[in-house]
């Protein structure tokens, strides 16, 4: 039933007149799919057909540690391109034109997840790693807000009478400044700078910040865009242990004065040690 009010209040106001774009409705869901043995890559999905614009995403992205950069091959799958038709990524195949109306996205999904087993199989990629922090991706917000930096520790700490003395490390993303009116600026294709800040702390024998670290991500902004937020959904530790890094994956929001869209994006981020 909401699907079918969605689609009347498109019809209706593509027949109330002609719209030069439609804003995107909802965002395309992520899938975690694991890491290498060694946690050098990280693997996840991100999937979505939105009725309302026609955005479309259903690709496998692995990002390097090493690089922070994805893999070769990487992206692979499908993904709505700059003027809104879909694109091929990564050597995937596929008729596009069956992609033209309403996508059979869990059709589609299998067959990207099929043609990207052997580059995954080549990487090791499949092993699970361990959530530490996070929101769930149906949750409008992590606490009081989505810019509320996330508290996590590596190992499972018990509340009691022994003080925890492991790190307890703060996240918060900080994105570039936009121009100012940046709508109405029309600002150029351009890389936006992600700082993600991390402060260790100690909690004894009294709550002190002891190491801080900070790993830079460049967000790809196309012409005109204007960045509209940003949501880390979740932090994870690696196979064997964080080590010195957490995979962290994180929404970003984009709009302009027409459209608004929505992608995942993926890096390793630097824990401080003491």
């Amino acid at each position: 039933m909401p699907r079918l009010l969605l689609l009347l209040a498109c019809l209706f106001l593509l027949a109330a007149g002609p719209l030069e774009a439609r804003e995107q409705s909802d965002a395309p869901d992520a899938a975690v799919i694991g890491f290498s043995p060694d946690g050098r890559y990280f693997a996840w999905e991100e999937h979505g057909w939105d009725i309302a614009s026609g955005a479309l995403s259903a690709a496998i992205h692995v990002v390097d540690r090493d690089t922070n950069r994805q893999a070769d091959g990487f992206p692979f799958g499908v993904a709505s391109g700059g003027d809104g038709s879909p694109a091929l990524l990564g050597g995937f195949e596929t008729d596009l034109d069956a992609l033209a109306d309403e996508p059979d996205m869990d059709a589609l999904r299998a067959a990207v997840r099929a043609g990207a087993k052997a580059k995954l199989d080549a990487l090791g990629i499949g092993v699970p790693g361990r959530r530490l922090a996070g929101v769930p991706l149906t949750q409008r917000s992590p606490l009081d807000k989505k810019t509320t930096p996330l508290v996590f520790v590596v190992h499972p700490t018990l509340p009691g009478a022994i003080p925890d003395q492991q790190l307890v490390y703060t996240l918060e993303a900080r994105p570039s400044r936009e121009p100012e009116d940046c709508v109405n600026a029309e600002p150029p294709a351009r890389p936006k700078s992600v700082e993600f800040d991390v402060i260790g702390s100690r909690t004894w024998p009294e709550l002190k910040d002891v190491a801080r670290a900070a790993t830079t991500y460049s967000w790809t902004m196309p012409a005109g865009d204007c960045a509209a937020g940003m949501w880390i959904a979740d932090i994870i530790a690696p196979p064997g242990g964080a080590g010195d890094a957490v995979a962290v994956l994180f929404l970003a929001a984009s709009w302009n004065s027409a459209v608004d869209a929505a992608s995942w994006h993926g890096l390793f981020v630097t824990l401080p040690d003491e």
